[in-house]
Order: structure tokens, then sequence, then C-alpha cells
């Protein structure tokens, strides 16, 4: 299936779109739509009839903004460093724009650079502005991902035709305001919007319909002409001067609603002293035998280019970006959902494959120790002939191992306790007065806890144990005066030797 693209032109007194089938080289216009609005706030009500008109169903969109929504810049930078440029640009901006610059989205565009210098073409828009409009468009189940000044859309489709040249001036001329666009190496360089003269609205001398303008005093028209054309060698002679550049178109192409008013291009030939033509983007190849059909095709070159722009997907000047961006679709096509659905599902056999060599490994290493395991309970304990859990049974024999360690000295070698004790009350003489509290023997140690009637005894006590062969030391570990009655507390503990 085709790919629909549609674009969409906003004049201050003017909605225009177009349809676009098919992709890359091989295009063409499959429709058109022209409303124009009672006022400009109107447009959000004229939405659905335009696109009624076009038969729109659903596709990419691209959208083109009036010039009197954007504020526009020419700066010159003294470096060509895109980061810089970037760092730099909104610093530069603060002093121009009567916006702070945190509130706008800006598009920059390099419109000449040199060794150490860029010249820039700055546009930008208020934020509140473009989320506004773009509220409006997916009310209508729009979201367009692109979002430009139309007439800029227009010079750069037009500065991409050879047929044209890279040098020329553009004039969009609508029911309000006269939009100029210069062309230079193929570059759009500078752009400015001239509103008309009082007398157009005050004495009703332009009337504009779907169908074209009429011009009710030709003579006053001519006259209002010639004051937008001097306007337009004013901006150009300034522009020239601020920018060091001397910079002349070759030919001027007209282009609007206003284009196809009898005389115009005459009169503008002969104010500006350059070859006029009237753009004809719309009677291109791709689109002659639409055009053939079409009353006033100069009024769609405008969304024509849009939709092209859209084809293309390529735009020097996009304000759909930061957090204006469009939501990316993770499929656009079924060739694309084919591909991720292939991609997820080798990724998910390759996730699963990991894991089942992971487990074959860890089985591997666990009957490999418990197998080692096993070869240590039998050795330790060539007794045990039944095996059910190696690690469990290993655990209780050496609980069994520790418990008999302890307890073993208590009850063999030769009655050990009874031959200490024996020893203990022999070398005690009977004139000391003694009471034990708490004796304690274990495998090295022997400690003795009592109460006697001097610090002398307690000292005499460890003189007559010292010299025990079964001792290897004798220490007095406290030795304090009772507090509820009379008499020495004492603690001494007796380091067994080898004879012990």
């Amino acid at each position: 299936m085709a790919q629909l693209t549609l674009g969409i032109a906003m004049d201050d007194d003017l909605l225009s779109a177009v349809v676009v089938e098919g992709k890359a080289r091989d295009l063409r216009v499959r429709a058109c739509g022209t409303v124009v609005p009672d006022r400009h706030a109107d447009f959000s009500e004229k939405l659905p009839e335009l696109l009624e008109q076009v038969g729109w169903q659903g596709g990419r969109c691209v959208v083109g903004l009036p010039l009197s929504l954007f504020s526009l810049r020419n700066l010159s930078l003294p470096f060509t460093n895109e980061k810089k440029i970037e760092q730099v640009l909104p610093l530069e901006l603060e002093e121009h724009l009567l916006v702070p610059v945190a509130d706008q989205v800006c598009a920059t565009m390099v419109t000449a650079a040199d060794d150490d210098q860029s010249r820039l073409l700055v546009a930008s828009l208020e934020k509140k502005t473009l989320a506004q409009y773009l509220s409006i468009f997916q009310a209508h189940n729009l979201d367009p991902h692109i979002v430009s000044p139309a007439a800029f859309a227009l010079a750069e489709r037009v500065a991409k035709d050879g047929r044209n040249g890279g040098e020329f001036l553009l004039l969009y001329g609508t029911y309000g305001s006269m939009t100029m666009v210069l062309v230079h190496r193929a570059r759009v360089v500078f752009m400015r919007r001239l509103v008309y003269p009082e007398q157009v609205f005050t004495h009703d001398l332009i009337s504009f319909a779907a169908d074209g303008i009429t011009i009710a005093e030709m003579s006053a028209a001519d006259e209002v002409f010639g004051s937008v054309c001097g306007s337009v060698l004013h901006s150009l002679e300034y522009f020239s001067a601020t920018s060091m550049l001397n910079l002349k178109p070759d030919h001027v192409l007209l282009s609007g609603p206003m284009a196809g008013v009898t005389g115009l291009r005459q009169g503008v030939e002969d104010a500006l002293g350059l070859p006029t033509t009237v753009c004809r983007l719309l009677q291109d190849d791709c689109c002659s035998k639409f055009a053939a059909d079409c009353r006033q095709p100069v009024i769609y070159d405008c969304p024509l280019a849009l939709a092209l722009l859209g084809a293309s997907r390529q735009a020097a000047c996009n304000f759909r970006k930061d957090e204006f961006a469009p939501l990316s679709p993770l499929v656009a096509s079924r060739k694309q959902l084919t591909l991720v659905a292939l991609a997820a599902a080798l990724l998910v056999a390759l996730l699963f494959g990991y894991l089942y060599v992971d487990y074959q490994a860890l089985n591997r290493e666990y009957e490999r120790l418990a197998a080692s395991m096993e070869q240590v309970f039998k050795k330790s304990f060539p007794g045990v002939t039944r095996l059910v859990d190696p690690v469990a049974q290993l655990q209780a024999r050496l609980a069994e191992v520790e418990t008999s360690k302890v307890s073993m000295p208590l009850f063999t070698e030769e009655k050990r306790v009874l031959e200490i004790l024996a020893d203990i009350s022999a070398r005690i003489p009977a004139d000391i007065s003694l009471h034990v509290s708490r004796l304690v023997i274990d495998q090295d140690s022997v400690k003795i806890k009592g109460t006697t009637d001097a610090f002398n005894n307690v000292n005499r006590i460890k003189k007559l144990l010292v010299a025990s062969p079964r001792y290897a030391a004798v220490n007095i570990v406290s030795a304090t005066k009772a507090k509820d009655r009379d008499g020495i507390r004492f603690e001494i503990k007796l380091q067994l030797g080898e004879n012990g």
C-alpha cells in the first residue's frame, strides 16, 4: 500500500491541504482542499471540513504555520563548531527576544560559514503557542511529525529544484500580508513578513475567497503593491548591510493566493527590476494531471511543498523537537513488525540456551562435590556403610567428636579428677580457714572459688600449690573483702602441666 502524506498550510486567512501518495520520486497528488475561516481563531472549527474535503483517513502529516507566529533573527557567531553554537546561542538570543529563551522552541539554520565565522538564521516559536496548535491537531487524530514555517518549506523545496537556480527571492502573498524569503546558494538566508498598508483593510480593497482574490480598485492596489515592493527593497538592503554580503537575487518567484491577481507579476517586476515568474510547483511533472483540473493551482504550492517535505522525511527547520518531539512508533510496517518479532524470538532462544547450558554446568559441579564429599566421609568414618546425606551425617559425627573430647577427661585417665582433688586437699593444712564455693576442672585448668579469713591465707594457699608438680602455673585471679560478712573472697586458677 502506497504511503499517504498530508501537508497543511496555515495562513492568517486561509487553510489549504494537499495529500501526496507514493514514496521517493514516485509521487502523485491524490487530493487537495481549501477552507476560508471567518477569522483566524476559527481554524480549529474549519479543520474537520478541510480533512473531509481531502478524504483524509490517516498517514504522515506535516504542518506549516504562518510567519506571523515566529520571531526571526539573523546572527553571526565567531566560530563554526556546532556544539559551541548550541551552547552560546541561548545567551545570544536573550538580548534579541522579548520572551525568555527557556519559554521558546528555536530552530537554527546555518546560512553561511567561513573558517572562523558562522552566519545563522534563527526562528523562535513560543512553547505555549506550539502546544496549543499541537493539541488542536491531535484532537482531530493528527500528530504532525514536522512543524515548520510554511513559506520556508516552499522556498526550500523550490531551491532544491535546479530549474529555479540557487539565487532568488520568493514572495508569498496572502490576503493580509506578503512574506519574503531570500534564497542564496540554495539556502534560505533571510525571511520577513510585510503587512499591507491600512487602506487594504479599511477600504475593502481586496476581497478574498477560496476560489481566488478580487481587487476592487486596481489603481489603488497598484499603489499598495508598489509600497510593499519598496519595503522588500529596503529589507534586502538592510540584510546586505548587516550581513556584510552583497546579495542580489537573480529573479523573483510569486506564490500564494495573491499570485493569481492580474497584473501583480508585471507590477512586481517593474518595481523590483528583476525578472518575475509565478511559482508552479503544482504543475510539476508529477502533478500536472491533477493541476489541470485545479482552478487555483498557485494556492496549493505551499501545502504541496509541505507534503513533499513529509514524504522525504527531511526538514531543515522542524519545531517538533525536545519535549515536543513526536513519539516514534515501535514499528511502522508489517515488515518491520516481522523483523522485531524474529529478533525477539532469537533473543528468547539465546536466553533459554544460556540458562540450559548454565544449569548443566551447575548440575555437573554439584555431582562432583557430592562424590568428593562422599569420599571424604568414607575416609573419615570407615565403619559407616550406609550413606543418605553425607553432609548432614558428617556434621553429626563432628558434633559427637567435639562432645566426647570435652567430657572425656572427667571420666577417664585413671580417675584424674579424684587425684587432683586429693592433691589439693593434702597440700592445704587444716589450720587454714577455707570454704570452697565453686571448683571447676576441665582439660587444661582448675578454677577454685571460695572464702577465707585473711589475705595471708590466700598467699599461703598459692605457695603450697605451686610446690605440686601437677601444676605448670598458679595464679591468684582475685582476692577481695566480702561485703555481706567477714572474710576474704578469692579465686585461684591452676594451669595443669604434663603430670596433671
